[in-house]
């Protein structure tokens, strides 16, 4: 799951930008990342000109590369905190729900949340995951699977000792294959070309109805991964 929040202000991306720039009043710090975030999702990162970024920030290109030094150093910002903020997300819902299923479904919901309330964020993540950006894969790869990766790994093998799952179930294996269907439901809600996957699977009205395919999936997990006796 990638997360879609918009606010921008978290202390992960500042290893990303300078001194000045964290200085500068939270409300033109976030102006400036929306302003990135829009950019590479519509145009993708090689297509991003840095001029159009502080055009669109309502600041000079000389305030931009006072902020940050390059055009990666901006991308890679964007990438760290939306990660940071996953992992809170990810420990609120670790608080808040106590059992394998319920921790999953709130993952799954807050997926589609995510996806449909913030899609230029999703969209940024699409984009890390193509060939275009194939120089920086080590580092992208790093930075977006390491939160997810420790935490889902965490929480199967709870869900083993508990006896909430198999106990043959292999934490990793499972965590995996896990990040990948909260991936694929999130990408089919933000993505247009996902969102005619969905459809193409599970038909348009269920498609259209998000409720429906996280239950789907749900139903899918329980027949999986739960004991037989369950």
């Amino acid at each position: 799951m990638r997360e879609g929040r918009t606010g921008m202000a978290g202390a992960a991306a500042g290893k990303r930008w300078t001194p000045i720039f964290e200085r500068i009043p939270e409300e033109k710090r976030l102006r400036v990342l929306v302003a990135a975030k829009r950019a590479f999702a519509r145009h993708g990162y090689a297509g991003t000109n840095v001029n159009l970024v502080a055009r669109d920030a309502g600041i000079s290109v000389g305030s931009l590369y006072q902020y940050f030094r390059t055009k990666e150093d901006i991308f890679l910002a964007l990438i760290e905190h939306s990660h940071s903020l996953l992992a809170s997300i990810i420990d609120d819902i670790f608080r808040r729900e106590s059992t394998f299923l319920g921790r999953v479904q709130a993952i799954l919901t807050v997926a589609v949340e995510s996806s449909v309330n913030d899609p230029e964020l999703l969209n940024l993540y699409i984009a890390c995951t193509t060939q275009e950006l194939g120089p920086m894969a080590a580092k992208l790869s790093s930075r977006i699977e390491s939160v997810a990766a420790h935490r889902y790994r965490e929480m199967v093998g709870t869900a083993i000792r508990n006896g909430e799952i198999r106990a043959d179930a292999d934490p990793s294996s499972v965590s995996f294959c896990l990040d990948n269907l909260f991936l694929i439901v999130q990408f089919s809600f933000g993505s247009a070309y996902y969102r005619e996957r969905l459809a193409l699977f599970l038909g348009r009205r269920v498609a259209a109805r998000p409720r429906e395919v996280i239950e789907s999936v749900m139903d899918f997990i329980r027949h999986a991964l739960l004991p037989e006796s369950r």
